[in-house]
């Protein structure tokens, strides 16, 4: 015959607490605290944040491409140091960190208002920025609409401080 667990007594001890069951079920403080989590999980759920494809595009993948161009890098200069040609390590990996810059600049490239240093004002040197837009950047799903670019963040200009 199978030995029935009997259910816990309500009014059994805590061992942590030194309180009995009831007072915590009936316990202010922990009443507040659960009403603060259930309005923490419905305003999650009313606002769920940017959708699966956007936060990857935009957010993700920046750090899992960036480790794998770290890796090429690596991979490079592994190369170059067995083969005992330290010398042919620095324009490989020049050219390498620049493609690397390129593929960022596709990828991620947001402009900035007031920026200066370019080689014609309003216009970027193709070289150092080649797409008016990162194609995984707001802007861009923008600009693909035929929509304006929202306008640069309100803030301080980093130029007045320096």
């Amino acid at each position: 015959m199978p030995v029935s667990t009997p259910i816990p007594d309500r009014e059994r001890y805590d061992p942590l607490t030194g309180r009995s069951f009831r007072d915590v079920a009936t316990d202010p403080q922990l009443r507040i605290t659960l009403n603060e989590v259930a309005a923490e999980k419905r305003a999650a759920l009313a606002d769920p944040g940017p959708p699966w494809k956007e936060w990857a595009l935009r957010s993700a993948l920046k750090w899992y491409i960036g480790l794998g161009l770290l890796i090429v890098d690596a991979w490079i200069a592994g190369f170059w140091l067995t083969t005992a040609a330290a010398w042919a390590m620095i324009p490989s990996l020049g050219g390498a960190v620049y493609l690397e810059y390129l593929v960022w600049e596709y990828l991620w490239y947001r402009p900035r208002e007031g920026r200066k240093g370019h080689a014609r004002a309003g216009r970027p040197a193709k070289w150092l920025h080649p797409v008016p837009y990162g194609r995984w950047t707001l802007e861009a799903e923008l600009a693909q609409h035929g929509a304006a670019p929202p306008p640069p963040a309100e803030g301080p200009d980093p130029s007045e401080f320096l």
